[in-house]
C-alpha cells in the first residue's frame, strides 16, 4: 500500500492527463477532452512514467497500447476519478458544495422534440435546482469514454451491455400511419393510401447500413396488417420522399405533404389536437424500443434516480 508520502509525491497533473489517455486511448482525444496540446498530455505522462520508472504506454508508429502497468493504473485511476467526481456531484445536489447541479440528457431527435421536450417542465418544477442540459443527437453513447453524458434515450432493438443500465420505456410500440385532416377526409380504405405519397422515414445509421429497403419494409409492413395485398406492379407506390427522423417525417405529414409511418407514442399529442389524423385502426409492431439509459455503477445518484423516476411516470401521461 502507498504511504501518504508516497501519495503526496505523485504528480497528479500527470495522472489526470494519464487517465484521460488511458480511458480515451490516444493524447489527441486526451487533449481535446481536457483542453491542452496533445503535446502537453505527452509530456505529463512521460514525467508520470519517470516518477513510477515504469512504461505505461507502448508508443506504436499511430497509436497507443497500454503496457500491462499501464492496463492495471488506468483501471485504477478511472475508477478513483469517476468515484470522485461522484462525490462531488452528490455533495452539490446536497448543498455542501457550491457550484452547478446539472443532468445532461442525451436523445435521439424524434424523441427529444415530440415526446420529452413538450413535456420537461414538469421535470424542471419538480426539481428546480437540476440544471437540465437536452442534447438531440442519435449516435451511439459509450458511457466508458464519454462523461459528459448522463442519460441517454434511445430508439433500437438492444439488448445493450452489462455495464450500461438499460430500461425499456413502453413495453410495446406501435407504428401507426398518420396525415392531416384535409387529406385524412379524401380516405376511404387503407386501400387508398396507394394513391397517395407515402413519406418514409430511415432508420438509425446502425440498421440503415444492414437493411437499405426498411422504410419500404415498414410500410410492407403496415399494409400487410391492414390486409392490403402489395404485389411487384404496386410496390413501387411504397417509394416516396425519405426523411432521416420521424420527426421530420411527421411534420411533413402535418403540412399536407403525403402519409407518414410513426411510433404512436411520438404523435399521440397531434392526434389528440387534430393536427393530424390516425388512418384506420391499424398499426404494425415495431422491433424498436424507447430506451433510457446510464451507466449501471450511476444508477444510485440523486440527480439520475430522480430523472428515471419521473420519466417513469411521465410516459403514461397524456
Amino acid at each position: 500500500m502507498a504511504s501518504r508520502t508516497d501519495l503526496a509525491a505523485i504528480p497528479w497533473t500527470s495522472l489526470r492527463a494519464f487517465e484521460a489517455a488511458s480511458r480515451l486511448g490516444s493524447f489527441k482525444a486526451a487533449a481535446s477532452e481536457l483542453s491542452v496540446t496533445p503535446t502537453a498530455i505527452s509530456h505529463q505522462v512521460k514525467r508520470l512514467e519517470t516518477h513510477l520508472g515504469l512504461a505505461l504506454f507502448d508508443r506504436l508508429h499511430r497509436s497507443l497500447r497500454l503496457t500491462a502497468a499501464g492496463e492495471v493504473l488506468g483501471a485504477e485511476a478511472q475508477g478513483a476519478f469517476l468515484r470522485l467526481e461522484r462525490s462531488i456531484r452528490d455533495l452539490k445536489l446536497q448543498g455542501r458544495a457550491t457550484g452547478a447541479h446539472s443532468l445532461t440528457v442525451s436523445a435521439v431527435p424524434s424523441f427529444a422534440t415530440k415526446w420529452l421536450a413538450p413535456r420537461l417542465h414538469s421535470f424542471q418544477a419538480a426539481h428546480p435546482r437540476i440544471a437540465l442540459r437536452l442534447v438531440a443527437d442519435e449516435g451511439l453513447i459509450d458511457f466508458r469514454r464519454d462523461r459528459t453524458i448522463d442519460i441517454a434515450l434511445r430508439y433500437g432493438p438492444g439488448p445493450y451491455s452489462p455495464d450500461v443500465h438499460a430500461e425499456q420505456l413502453w413495453p410495446k410500440v406501435e407504428v401507426v400511419a398518420v396525415c392531416a385532416p384535409a387529406l385524412a377526409k379524401k380516405l376511404r380504405a387503407p386501400a387508398d393510401l396507394l394513391r397517395q405519397t407515402l413519406i418514409r422515414t430511415a432508420r438509425p445509421a446502425a440498421l440503415e447500413r444492414s437493411r437499405r429497403d426498411q422504410p419500404i419494409l415498414e410500410w410492407l409492413t403496415w399494409f400487410t396488417a391492414a390486409g392490403v395485398r402489395i404485389d411487384d406492379a404496386t410496390v413501387k407506390t411504397l417509394e416516396g420522399p425519405v426523411f432521416s427522423a420521424s420527426h421530420l417525417a411527421i411534420e411533413a405529414a402535418a403540412a399536407g405533404q403525403g402519409i407518414a409511418l410513426a411510433p404512436a407514442i411520438l404523435v399521440d399529442r397531434d392526434v389528440s389536437s387534430g393536427r393530424l389524423m390516425r388512418l384506420f385502426a391499424t398499426s404494425a409492431p415495431d422491433t424498436n424500443a424507447f430506451w433510457v439509459l446510464c451507466r449501471a455503477d450511476r444508477v444510485r445518484e440523486s440527480r439520475i434516480r430522480a430523472f428515471m423516476k419521473w420519466i417513469r411516470e411521465e410516459r403514461y401521461s397524456t
